[in-house]
């Protein structure tokens, strides 16, 4: 079921200080733009999509991700 934005404001509001100013800078990162076009982003994700459906990405952690956003900001 997909959040809502009051549901998912009270999820992001129950994580600590740190993790919400985490989060908050990963928000003002995405606002930068991407030079690609929806249609291009749709493809790339049903592309990742497949690839972990099929065991053929080893993806990274939550904290992998967040880590390697936030030691670029």
């Amino acid at each position: 079921m997909p959040l809502t934005n009051l549901a998912m404001a009270e999820e992001v509001l129950s994580l600590s200080p740190t993790e919400r100013a985490d989060l908050a800078k990963l928000l003002i990162q995405s606002l930068e733009g991407d030079r690609r076009t929806d249609q291009e982003i749709k493809v790339e994700l049903a592309r990742r999509l497949e690839q972990l459906k099929l065991g053929a990405d080893a993806s990274l952690s939550f904290e992998q991700v967040f880590e390697s956003r936030l030691s670029h900001a």
